[in-house]
């Protein structure tokens, strides 16, 4: 081995810290009969190899052999380590763009293949199964595929066998290989329920439906006591609960299916309940609920389920049911769920009412509690019954829900208390009762909700005006403040004086002219921020408000119609018609395209609400429009509750374009 170390000029290669002239030394640590030098070695060689980063450096060609002979080698202590590091480099140089990879790792892992792939038979059950994840992951050829299926066959470990399972299903995913289609789909009527179960994960990339046609054979493996297997396994990193999580992420997009599989789980939390039941009478009570992991997966998955499609009804009344579970956390998810349900959780009302008042903590951290979930959930049903705690709540020191708006990833399915303005904004109705607690409130992080909400509200929130005119001098919160004071129309005519010292803000521009405190003053500012400058969306939407008093900008706003920025497009062009009468349907119809395959983008949602307003649609747009309303999954940008509330509104604009 030390003639492979010899033989290359280490000063003239790079790893990620430097030149590679302390690589070779620390090679050779590696391999030291001393437990603790070895582990240092290899952690110094992984920060220099791999780290944090996807490069593949000259120095890892260079060193790529040495290591798979370490791997291989039984004297070597932490071997593990090793081919964990071998593992991430062959599966960087695989992912990472081809600038990023030194092209010398190619021919050096063609010369290293043999040995890498002698790991899958490799003494040790856990090395064989690391050695999976680098076969699969890393070394995309025809001898790997062999190599797997050569284990299959041969292999008596079960955790091992299901990992073969799963490696050869993602080796198929890159090769195509007919043989390792046909191991697969023999495995689909195995005896072994948890090879059934792998072989469903691992046909699951290249046919989708696969999960669907064989909902049996999961609830059954999933059910199994054999599930406990997926506790070792290398591919599933963690307790069987993660493969229960993983096995209805494969349903996602069949709530029927899905729906068979968690009414299996509530069924058999039911049997082991009353199992419980029975022993608490001569034992005492436990000091933990059963399968509160199992119950906290079949929810989540309720969670994914319900925001990716509308038509789920039949999971509704299981989520209600979490409302009385012992467990705080399983209660706040529920709640919150039904929260983001709406209207729909209507017939839940009584119960959520009973929960309002429930105080167990869900968030320690944010001081979030289940209670909070139910009020959030009765005021997305405009229900009375919110106003209590919403008015304990703004008028205690605890608030109950955020004063920032969080935006999720569209496939993050994550449950957590919105904003109070969110809250508040729709229930303008109440807002009698709300007002008075909402002034009350002082603190400076309430400031932006305070505004957004009197911006909506309107001049129903006029007591609001000598809080909202004292944040014009906040240049931070000037923006909101200004669209604030401008909603409260006429009546917020005496804002006049703060609102002409700040017109180098758009939006006060707007409320000098919204208000009538100086009308002029306000058309001519605005004009200008949009003719002279590079105004952005917001200042085209408020220019649009002007109609017809905004003739002067008319060539201004044309040119903004053809600008590279989507959303100042959109804008330009509802600007447009409000200034012109001018129906710029085509240019919108255009940036609604995303909905017609099943996408959405936040310019297709505003696009689409501005031709709502606008009317008169083409064939193409309603077509478009009839698209959304049909389609049975929700449209939307984010994850979260706002998966539920901007399907919501996409579907009523898109309804108001069929009208």
């Amino acid at each position: 081995m030390g003639d492979i170390l010899d033989s290359v000029d280490w000063p003239k290669l790079r790893h990620l810290n430097s030149n590679a002239s302390d690589l070779p030394d620390l090679l050779r640590a590696c391999a030291s009969p001393n437990p603790d030098i070895a582990a240092s070695a290899i952690g110094k060689v992984h920060d220099r190899l791999h780290y944090e980063g996807w490069e593949v450096t000259s120095a890892a060609p260079a060193a790529l052999q040495w290591l798979a002979d370490l791997a291989t080698s039984s004297t070597t202590r932490h071997r593990r380590r090793v081919v964990e590091l071998l593992e991430l480099q062959a599966r960087a140089a695989m992912e990472s763009p081809a600038a990023m990879v030194d092209e010398g790792w190619w021919p050096a892992l063609d010369a290293a293949r043999p040995t890498l792939l002698r790991l899958l038979d490799d003494w040790d059950p856990v090395m064989r199964r690391k050695a999976t994840l680098l076969v699969a992951d890393g070394i995309h050829h025809p001898e790997a595929i062999a190599a797997l299926r050569h284990r299959l066959a041969v292999e008596n470990d079960r955790v091992t066998k299901a990992d073969v399972v799963l490696a050869l299903g993602a080796a198929y995913t890159w090769s195509g290989d007919e043989g390792a289609h046909a191991d697969l789909v023999a495995l689909l009527a195995d005896e072994d329920l948890q090879y059934r179960l792998a072989a469903v994960h691992a046909l699951a990339a290249t046919d989708p439906s696969i999960a669907s046609t064989h909902i049996e054979s999961l609830v059954k493996a999933l059910m199994d006591a054999g599930v406990a297997l997926w506790a070792l396994s290398e591919w599933i990193d963690g307790e069987p609960v993660v493969m229960i999580k993983e096995t209805h992420r494969l349903l996602a997009n069949d709530p029927a299916a899905a729906h068979v599989l968690k009414s299996a789980f509530d069924r058999r939390d039911a049997r082991r309940a009353e199992d419980f039941a029975r022993a608490q009478e001569v034992a005492g009570p436990p000091e933990t609920a059963p399968d509160v992991a199992a119950r906290t997966a079949t929810l989540t998955n309720a969670v994914r389920l319900l925001s990716q499609w509308r038509e789920a009804d039949a999971v509704v009344p299981l989520v209600a049911d979490q409302l009385d579970d012992e467990d705080p956390a399983i209660r706040y998810r529920a709640a919150a769920l039904l929260a983001c349900l709406g209207p729909t959780a209507a017939p839940y009302t009584d119960r959520l009412l009973a929960l309002a008042t429930d105080p167990a903590p869900y968030d320690s951290w944010k001081g979030i509690t289940v209670g909070d979930a139910a009020v959030w959930a009765l005021a997305r049903q405009d229900h009375p019954g919110c106003l209590p705690g919403l008015r304990e709540r703004l008028s205690g020191d605890r608030l109950g829900f955020d004063v920032t708006h969080l935006y999720f990833s569209r496939d993050m399915h994550r449950l957590a208390q919105p904003a109070i303005s969110d809250v508040l904004i729709p229930l303008r109705r109440h807002a009698d009762v709300l007002l008075g607690p909402l002034l009350a409130r002082q603190d400076r992080p309430f400031a932006s909700q305070l505004c957004e909400v009197v911006a909506v509200w309107g001049p129903i929130a006029i007591a609001a005006l000598p809080a909202i005119v004292d944040l014009l001098a906040d240049t931070k919160l000037r923006p909101l403040a200004a669209k604030a004071v401008g909603a409260l129309g006429p009546d917020a005519a005496t804002a006049a004086d703060a609102l002409r010292a700040n017109t180098s803000e758009p939006a006060a521009a707007w409320a000098l002219w919204r208000t009538g405190a100086d009308a002029d003053l306000g058309i001519a500012e605005l004009t200008r921020h949009v003719v002279d400058g590079t105004p952005s969306s917001r200042t085209i939407a408020l220019l649009a408000d002007l109609g017809p008093a905004a003739a002067g900008s008319v060539d201004a706003v044309l040119g903004l119609t053809e600008s590279t920025d989507a959303l100042i497009r959109i804008e330009a062009a509802h600007a447009l018609w409000r200034i012109t009468g001018e129906r710029p349907v085509a240019l919108l119809t255009d940036l609604m395209e995303p909905f017609a395959q099943g996408k959405c983008s936040p310019a297709s949602m505003v696009a689409l609400r501005r031709l709502a307003d606008i009317g008169a649609p083409d064939a193409r747009a309603r077509g478009i429009a009839r698209t959304i309303v049909d389609s049975p999954k929700r449209c939307g940008c984010h994850g979260g509750w706002r998966a539920f509330t901007e399907d919501e509104a996409v579907r009523s604009s898109a309804a108001t374009l069929l009208d």
